[in-house]
Protein backbone atom coordinates (compact mmCIF):
# COMPACT_ATOMS: atom_id res chain seq x y z
CA UNK A 1 0.00 0.00 0.00
CA UNK A 2 1.26 3.32 -1.28
CA UNK A 3 1.49 6.50 1.88
CA UNK A 4 -1.41 8.07 0.00
CA UNK A 5 -3.45 5.29 -0.09
CA UNK A 6 -2.19 4.74 3.55
CA UNK A 7 -3.27 8.38 4.40
CA UNK A 8 -7.00 8.29 3.47
CA UNK A 9 -7.25 4.44 5.44
CA UNK A 10 -6.43 6.31 8.69
CA UNK A 11 -9.24 8.91 7.67
CA UNK A 12 -11.79 6.66 6.58
CA UNK A 13 -14.98 6.64 8.84
CA UNK A 14 -13.35 9.81 10.77
CA UNK A 15 -14.88 12.28 8.32
CA UNK A 16 -18.86 12.98 7.38
CA UNK A 17 -19.63 10.54 5.23
CA UNK A 18 -21.53 12.49 2.76
CA UNK A 19 -17.75 14.26 2.61
CA UNK A 20 -15.85 11.05 1.84
CA UNK A 21 -15.75 11.05 -2.03
CA UNK A 22 -13.98 15.26 -2.17
CA UNK A 23 -11.97 14.43 0.69
CA UNK A 24 -10.58 11.33 -0.72
CA UNK A 25 -9.32 13.05 -3.75
CA UNK A 26 -7.91 15.65 -1.89
CA UNK A 27 -6.30 13.92 0.57
CA UNK A 28 -5.06 11.61 -1.99
CA UNK A 29 -3.20 14.61 -3.90
CA UNK A 30 -1.33 15.64 -0.96
CA UNK A 31 2.19 14.73 -1.35
CA UNK A 32 3.40 13.58 2.57
CA UNK A 33 1.72 12.00 5.26
CA UNK A 34 -1.05 12.48 7.39
CA UNK A 35 -0.55 11.21 11.40
CA UNK A 36 -3.48 10.90 13.79
CA UNK A 37 -2.11 11.63 17.38
CA UNK A 38 -3.36 11.45 21.02
CA UNK A 39 -5.44 14.28 21.89
CA UNK A 40 -3.95 17.63 22.63
CA UNK A 41 -5.83 20.23 24.68
CA UNK A 42 -3.77 23.47 22.90
CA UNK A 43 -4.57 22.26 19.22
CA UNK A 44 -6.49 19.97 17.27
CA UNK A 45 -4.29 19.47 14.37
CA UNK A 46 -0.59 21.10 12.82
CA UNK A 47 0.66 20.90 9.54
CA UNK A 48 5.02 20.47 9.57
CA UNK A 49 7.66 20.68 6.64
CA UNK A 50 11.33 19.76 6.99
CA UNK A 51 13.56 19.26 4.20
CA UNK A 52 14.55 15.19 5.73
CA UNK A 53 11.14 14.49 6.02
CA UNK A 54 8.65 16.23 3.78
CA UNK A 55 5.77 16.86 4.90
CA UNK A 56 3.15 15.97 7.76
CA UNK A 57 -0.14 16.63 8.95
CA UNK A 58 -1.36 15.90 12.02
CA UNK A 59 -4.77 15.23 13.80
CA UNK A 60 -5.97 15.06 16.66
CA UNK A 61 -7.60 11.60 16.85
CA UNK A 62 -10.24 12.04 19.38
CA UNK A 63 -12.25 14.95 17.09
CA UNK A 64 -15.61 14.40 16.27
CA UNK A 65 -16.42 13.91 12.06
CA UNK A 66 -16.96 17.91 11.52
CA UNK A 67 -14.27 18.95 13.40
CA UNK A 68 -11.85 16.30 12.12
CA UNK A 69 -12.88 17.74 8.27
CA UNK A 70 -12.59 21.09 9.09
CA UNK A 71 -8.99 20.89 10.87
CA UNK A 72 -7.92 18.10 7.86
CA UNK A 73 -8.98 21.31 5.01
CA UNK A 74 -6.88 23.79 7.86
CA UNK A 75 -3.73 21.66 7.57
CA UNK A 76 -4.19 20.57 3.81
CA UNK A 77 -4.68 24.47 3.36
CA UNK A 78 -0.68 25.31 4.88
CA UNK A 79 0.53 22.68 2.83
CA UNK A 80 -0.57 23.90 -0.28
CA UNK A 81 0.43 27.54 0.53
CA UNK A 82 4.12 25.76 1.34
CA UNK A 83 3.81 24.06 -1.94
CA UNK A 84 2.51 26.54 -4.25
CA UNK A 85 3.04 29.66 -2.83
CA UNK A 86 6.44 29.47 -0.88
CA UNK A 87 8.01 29.63 1.99
CA UNK A 88 7.61 33.72 2.61
CA UNK A 89 3.43 33.28 3.13
CA UNK A 90 2.36 34.52 6.80
CA UNK A 91 0.92 31.45 8.46
CA UNK A 92 -3.20 32.33 8.46
CA UNK A 93 -2.13 35.21 5.68
CA UNK A 94 -4.01 36.05 2.58
CA UNK A 95 -2.42 33.00 0.78
CA UNK A 96 -3.52 30.22 3.03
CA UNK A 97 -7.41 31.95 3.67
CA UNK A 98 -7.69 31.66 0.01
CA UNK A 99 -6.71 28.01 0.07
CA UNK A 100 -8.61 27.46 2.91
CA UNK A 101 -11.86 29.40 1.28
CA UNK A 102 -11.15 26.84 -1.50
CA UNK A 103 -11.38 23.62 0.09
CA UNK A 104 -13.98 24.38 2.27
CA UNK A 105 -16.42 26.04 -0.19
CA UNK A 106 -17.47 23.27 -2.10
CA UNK A 107 -18.57 21.13 1.24
CA UNK A 108 -20.46 23.67 2.68
CA UNK A 109 -23.27 23.03 -0.52
CA UNK A 110 -22.98 19.31 -0.12
CA UNK A 111 -26.29 18.13 1.75
CA UNK A 112 -25.04 16.01 5.57
CA UNK A 113 -21.52 16.82 5.75
CA UNK A 114 -22.36 19.95 8.01
CA UNK A 115 -25.08 20.63 10.53
CA UNK A 116 -27.20 23.60 9.93
CA UNK A 117 -25.51 25.66 12.92
CA UNK A 118 -22.18 24.48 11.72
CA UNK A 119 -22.88 25.91 8.04
CA UNK A 120 -23.87 28.87 9.25
CA UNK A 121 -20.70 29.21 11.44
CA UNK A 122 -18.22 28.50 8.76
CA UNK A 123 -20.16 31.12 6.08
CA UNK A 124 -20.23 33.78 8.60
CA UNK A 125 -16.19 33.59 9.04
CA UNK A 126 -15.60 31.83 5.27
CA UNK A 127 -14.73 35.53 3.81
CA UNK A 128 -11.53 35.89 6.32
CA UNK A 129 -11.58 32.40 8.21
CA UNK A 130 -10.16 32.35 11.79
CA UNK A 131 -6.60 30.57 12.71
CA UNK A 132 -8.23 28.02 14.91
CA UNK A 133 -11.72 26.98 15.89
CA UNK A 134 -11.03 28.76 19.29
CA UNK A 135 -10.60 32.05 17.64
CA UNK A 136 -14.25 31.66 16.52
CA UNK A 137 -16.52 30.94 19.45
CA UNK A 138 -19.59 30.52 17.30
CA UNK A 139 -18.02 27.93 15.31
CA UNK A 140 -16.85 26.62 18.38
CA UNK A 141 -20.41 26.41 19.91
CA UNK A 142 -21.69 24.82 16.85
CA UNK A 143 -19.30 22.00 16.76
CA UNK A 144 -20.15 20.55 20.10
CA UNK A 145 -24.24 21.24 20.28
CA UNK A 146 -24.63 18.28 20.42
CA UNK A 147 -21.83 17.48 23.49
CA UNK A 148 -23.56 17.08 26.97
CA UNK A 149 -19.92 17.75 28.08
CA UNK A 150 -19.95 20.81 30.71
CA UNK A 151 -17.90 23.34 29.89
CA UNK A 152 -15.72 25.52 31.98
CA UNK A 153 -18.24 28.71 30.80
CA UNK A 154 -20.83 26.89 32.88
CA UNK A 155 -18.63 26.51 35.81
CA UNK A 156 -19.03 29.64 38.86
CA UNK A 157 -16.15 31.32 39.67
CA UNK A 158 -13.92 29.77 42.17
CA UNK A 159 -14.81 26.19 41.39
CA UNK A 160 -12.11 23.58 40.93
CA UNK A 161 -12.15 21.78 37.18
CA UNK A 162 -9.95 19.17 35.41
CA UNK A 163 -9.02 19.51 31.84
CA UNK A 164 -8.71 16.24 29.60
CA UNK A 165 -5.12 16.64 29.77
CA UNK A 166 -5.03 16.06 34.02
CA UNK A 167 -4.27 19.30 34.89
CA UNK A 168 -6.94 20.98 37.83
CA UNK A 169 -7.14 24.99 37.61
CA UNK A 170 -9.21 27.05 39.64
CA UNK A 171 -11.74 29.14 37.97
CA UNK A 172 -11.16 33.29 37.89
CA UNK A 173 -12.31 35.59 36.27
CA UNK A 174 -12.66 36.05 32.03
CA UNK A 175 -10.61 38.13 29.70
CA UNK A 176 -12.51 37.89 26.01
CA UNK A 177 -12.84 34.32 25.02
CA UNK A 178 -11.17 33.03 28.25
CA UNK A 179 -11.19 32.70 32.32
CA UNK A 180 -7.40 33.32 33.77
CA UNK A 181 -7.17 29.87 36.01
CA UNK A 182 -4.68 29.23 38.69
CA UNK A 183 -2.85 25.68 37.78
CA UNK A 184 -3.63 23.54 41.36
CA UNK A 185 0.10 21.90 41.40
CA UNK A 186 2.26 25.26 40.39
CA UNK A 187 -0.38 28.00 41.43
CA UNK A 188 0.74 29.50 37.98
CA UNK A 189 -2.12 31.32 36.03
CA UNK A 190 -2.96 30.49 32.64
CA UNK A 191 -5.78 31.55 29.85
CA UNK A 192 -8.35 28.66 29.61
CA UNK A 193 -10.60 28.69 26.52
CA UNK A 194 -14.41 29.32 28.06
CA UNK A 195 -14.98 26.59 25.52
CA UNK A 196 -12.88 23.88 26.81
CA UNK A 197 -14.39 20.81 28.04
CA UNK A 198 -14.03 19.83 31.89
CA UNK A 199 -14.93 17.70 34.98
CA UNK A 200 -15.63 19.01 38.00
CA UNK A 201 -12.85 18.71 41.20
CA UNK A 202 -12.50 19.03 44.33
CA UNK A 203 -9.69 21.65 46.13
Amino acid sequence: MNSLDLNWRRLAGRIPEAAEAEASRIVRAFKGEVVLTPPRSSKWGSYRWRPDLGAKIFLNRDLQPEAMLITLLHELAHAQVRSWDGIGCMPHGSEWQGRYRDLLGPFLDVPGVFSPAVVTALKKQLHKPKASCGAAPDLLRALRAESDALRVEQLPEGSWFRLANGMEFCKGPKRRSRFACTEKKTGRTFTVHALAEATRSQE
